[in-house]
């Protein structure tokens, strides 16, 4: 495979891990390296080979997975799924630790991966900690296995990982177990809860030594955060008991009612289709647009029942105006008009711009493409210039856009007044000039007839 290698995204003490793009495909990942030309010590290659071999033979959606590896000249890499959220770690840095409820999805996959390793796989990881618990959007998920080891092999001798999240027995310079790892995920959640590395109240930097010392012979347990449930406080008991012998299994530990509660809260939710988004249902389906005709009508049934409520409500005197244009004004179908009820329909008429291709209808009325514009069924009122719903108006005409006159005729004259005249009654502004008028006249008669005297 052909890839080219991206900015750092991670570094530790002998290897680098850089976000990588496949030319072939396009696709992201992540490839960890260590210097091949002599720059990295032996342990540190052969911690990657042993990753690498590892990491190969895991299949868990809470482990990061393997994708390949191959080795130049001047590194040997390994291919890694690229998880963008960083790690939980980080994520503590800033935010000042999480919430009981934020860390208890992180860690319920952690245990789940630990449970994987341990009862399916056979490994033993020997470093969890936030650091190698990256965050991505489907759960968090467990990285980093330069310290695993496979359950039937021979332990490594020296202790392996880092001291402060180290279990005491392996602080004294014993193998990594399951167990320990079940140590190493309470310090983890120590780590998340607190916003800081376990044993961080001893303070100051300790070296190495002095911090096994304490981890292994001090007797104690790392401080746990204040204001803690009774739930949280037991399940890291569970896990920080001195003794191996006395901690929990990853398998008990997933049914604590620390780890247990909400544990739907783990599920993905489906990525929000609209600003509001709404709630998934069964028939939240492409199927669902099999449905639409249906709906339509519904509402369309609903309509009609609001405005024979709504026209039983209102007054006699004010439905006549009003209630036939409820009843019959015309609907938007498609892209063109519903047909007015009890009216004839006609076709080629020049509407009002239509909502599809208004563009279309300006051309037709400048005497471009007469034919092509939407189509306007039911009468055309040459006042409104558009489709006409009084049906005291008889002045509705139907031409096309060919045989339109360009202007109207002695015939269409008087039609042309007596729908003027319609309309203008119907908008009371006929009503309106009739008072205007009457109180000039009366003023006109006063004022002569007071000259005249």
């Amino acid at each position: 495979m052909e890839w080219t290698r991206g900015k750092c995204i991670g570094k530790g003490a002998f290897g680098t891990v850089h976000l990588a793009i496949n030319r072939a495909t396009g696709r992201a990942f992540a490839v960890k390296s260590v210097d091949a030309r002599g720059g990295a010590p032996a342990a540190a290659m052969a911690c990657l080979e042993s990753e690498i071999r590892i990491l190969k033979t895991l299949s868990s959606p809470c482990v990061v997975a393997y994708l390949g590896d191959d080795a130049t000249a001047a590194s040997r890499n390994l291919h890694m799924e690229l998880v963008p959220g960083g790690n939980a770690a980080d994520a503590v840095a800033v935010t000042g630790g999480l919430s009981e409820r934020e860390v208890r999805p992180v860690l319920r996959r952690v245990a789940a991966a630990l449970r994987y390793l341990h009862d399916v796989a056979g490994v033993v990881h020997g470093d969890v900690k936030g650091r190698n618990v990256l965050l991505g959007c489907d759960g968090a998920k467990l990285a980093d296995f330069g310290s695993a080891r496979l359950v039937s092999e021979a332990a490594p001798h020296g202790p392996r990982g880092t001291p402060a999240w180290m279990a005491p027995e392996v602080a004294r310079g014993g193998a990594s177990t399951q167990a320990s790892d079940v140590w190493s995920l309470g310090c983890t959640a120590v780590e998340l809860l607190a916003g800081k590395r376990p044993w961080s109240e001893i303070g100051g930097a300790l070296e190495v030594g002095e911090l096994l010392l304490r981890v292994g012979f001090g007797g104690r347990q790392p401080e746990l955060p204040p204001r803690l449930s009774d739930p949280c406080r037991d399940f890291l008991d569970r896990c920080l008991r001195r003794d191996a012998g006395e901690r929990w299994s990853c398998e008990q530990l997933l049914r604590h009612p620390f780890l247990a509660a909400d544990a739907h809260d783990d599920e993905p939710e489906p990525s929000p289709r609209a600003v509001l988004d709404w709630e998934a249902s069964d028939s939240d389906s492409d199927a669902s647009f099999d449905c639409s005709e249906a709906d339509i009508e519904e509402e369309r049934e609903v309509m009609a029942r609001a405005k024979v409520r709504i026209a039983e409500l209102a007054p006699d005197t004010l439905r006549t105006s009003w209630a036939r244009e409820l009843d019959e004004w015309p609907t938007w179908a498609s892209d063109t008009w519903a047909p007015l009820p009890g009216q004839e329909m006609s076709t080629n008429v020049p509407p009002g711009p239509s909502p599809s291709d208004a563009a279309t209808v300006d051309d037709a009325g400048n005497g471009g493409g007469a034919g092509d514009g939407a189509v306007v069924t039911g009468g055309f009122c040459c006042v409104n210039r558009r489709a006409c719903c009084d049906d005291r108006c008889r002045n509705q005409r139907s031409w096309s856009g060919v045989d339109r006159p360009g202007s109207p005729p002695l015939a269409v004259v008087s039609p042309l007044v007596s729908c003027i005249f319609s309309h203008l009654i119907q908008s009371k502004i006929l009503f309106e000039l009739s008072v205007s008028i009457f109180f000039l006249t009366t003023s006109g008669s006063l004022l002569l007839s007071w000259f005249d005297s």
